[in-house]
């Protein structure tokens, strides 16, 4: 059945809408319940619009065919949201207690973190922010940071360095010194990440459940408010799949609804969103 520019999720059954989002489960893993039907199709309208109003199994068909297409998909559906900073107690315990460990245990070696779902890019530059600033206390100190996401548009704006300035506008109410050193204000409602931030972040698309290991070993891994777009399998096949690219001992952070609690992971509670990779 044709989605037309007048359709509604009223108009459609929950069986029509269905094959969408088992397909995006099977090319993400990510679980859309079929109850944010509305939400699925508003996504979609435009996009269907400009193919002429294909019917979904006709879209479909192309989605699995066409690598563009396919990869449009995702980045239609897939949910962004992030801030910079956000949770403060996370943050708090990141550049107060784990950076200066780090330090002390492993002086100028090269540390690198990643950001594992990195969205438009403010988790990573947090990350940033927290390494610069405690480079400034040990100048020897030394760091790298990779920002991964399924979603390639967002990919490319948060490598563009560019953030909208509502969002820098929150960071400014809360720590206005941090904005002052490491933004620039920038054309069309937009402030500029500094140099040094930018240099700092390496980019690349990562799909969590089905990419190979592309990378080396992290010692610290922010995998926050990801987990509960997925069911428990494929929560659990991320998990582990997480823990192949991180360096025992190393840390891995979830976001404020996910928790580890009772999953056979080799991965051992340390604090609230917080867990430690069990040694090998």
């Amino acid at each position: 059945m044709p989605i037309d520019t007048s359709m509604t999720a009223d108009t459609l059954d929950d069986h029509q809408v269905q094959p969408l989002l088992d397909a995006l489960t099977g090319l993400t893993g990510i679980t859309i319940p079929i109850r944010k039907k509305t939400m699925v199709l508003f996504r979609l309208r435009k996009r269907f619009a400009e193919l002429q109003h294909p019917s979904i199994a006709e879209y479909l068909t192309t989605v699995h065919k066409d690598r563009r297409e396919q990869q449009l998909f995702i980045n239609l559906l897939t949910t962004n949201e992030t801030s910079f900073f956000r949770t403060g107690r996370v943050w708090d315990f990141f550049r107060r207690e784990w950076l200066p460990q780090y330090y002390s245990e492993h002086g100028s070696t090269l540390l690198k973190a990643w950001s594992a779902a990195a969205s438009t890019g403010e988790e990573a530059c947090s990350i940033a922010i927290s390494c610069l600033e405690f480079q400034q206390q040990q100048p020897n100190f030394r760091f790298q940071i990779l920002a991964t996401d399924i979603d390639t548009k967002v990919l490319a704006q948060a490598e563009s360095g560019l953030f909208r300035d509502v969002t820098v506008h929150r960071l400014q109410q809360s720590q206005p010194e941090l904005v002052k050193r490491y933004f620039m204000p920038a054309a069309h409602g937009f402030y500029q990440a500094q140099e040094a931030i930018r240099r700092s972040i390496r980019f690349a698309s990562h799909n969590l459940i089905s990419s190979a290991r592309p990378f080396m070993p992290q010692d610290i891994v922010f995998l926050r408010n990801v987990l509960i777009y997925f069911r428990d399998e494929e929560k659990m096949k991320i998990v582990n799949g997480i823990a192949e690219f991180m360096q025992p001992g190393s840390l891995l952070v979830l976001g404020e609804s996910e928790s580890l609690a009772g999953a056979d992971t080799p991965f051992t509670f340390l604090k609230p969103q917080i867990y430690r990779r069990n040694m090998a």
